[in-house]
């Protein structure tokens, strides 16, 4: 699981689709740039990543998480919770599950050992709002790991609300697992849990 994850991040990495629904440059062929020009960095510092991580994790929360509509993945991952939830537990948990992405994904970085990177070839529809950008990574001497981007057009900017890998949803994946944690313990203490952790890496 580890290894997939692992290959979802660096993927993940060139995720950059943020550009106004008149411009002409596909999502696809926009990461594919970004991703040439992050994973260049990522090879380039990792040796300086890994004596400092902290400095991965700023890479990470600049670059990446600015691509995700956070405001609609931490509805999709709170589902019925998220109505449930007062503004202040709302801030509170997005502020609290980003920091854990941040850490995930820096962590996973580390494990990328320049495997080849596959974009996979799709025009998109003038009117489209929504488009799934599909990839694989190869890991060496490995089987090709599917990797897809759920991106949607939103205040005029492509962003995205979901990574699945070899099937495996990250909006899904998080969804069981915090709505098990509420219902054991409630949703304050998942937010305690998750800022804590949060603290303990910061």
């Amino acid at each position: 699981m580890k290894a997939i994850w692992t290959a979802a991040a660096a993927m993940l990495l060139s995720v950059s689709v943020a550009q106004a629904a008149t411009d002409v440059t596909p999502p696809d062929e926009l990461a594919r740039n970004t991703a040439n020009a992050l994973l260049e960095e990522l090879k380039t510092n990792k040796e300086n990543f890994k004596q400092n991580p902290e400095q991965l994790y700023a890479v990470v929360d600049r670059i990446v998480l600015p691509h995700f509509d956070f405001d609609y993945v931490s509805k999709l991952v709170l589902a019925r919770y998220w109505r449930k939830a007062t503004p202040e537990q709302r801030t509170r948990f997005q502020q609290a599950f980003r920091s854990q992405l941040v850490s995930f994904y820096g962590d996973a970085l580390l494990d990328y050992s320049d495997e080849t990177v596959r974009w996979e070839d799709a025009p998109v529809p003038e009117d489209a709002t929504d488009v799934t950008v599909k990839s694989e990574i190869v890991p060496k001497g490995g089987d090709p790991i599917q990797i897809s981007y759920a991106t949607h057009l939103t205040d005029g900017q492509w962003k995205v609300y979901d990574v699945t890998v070899d099937g495996i949803s990250l909006v899904t994946n998080y969804r069981g697992q915090f709505a098990a944690e509420i219902r054991r313990n409630g949703l304050d203490a998942l937010i305690q849990r998750l800022e804590s952790e949060s603290n303990a890496t910061s």
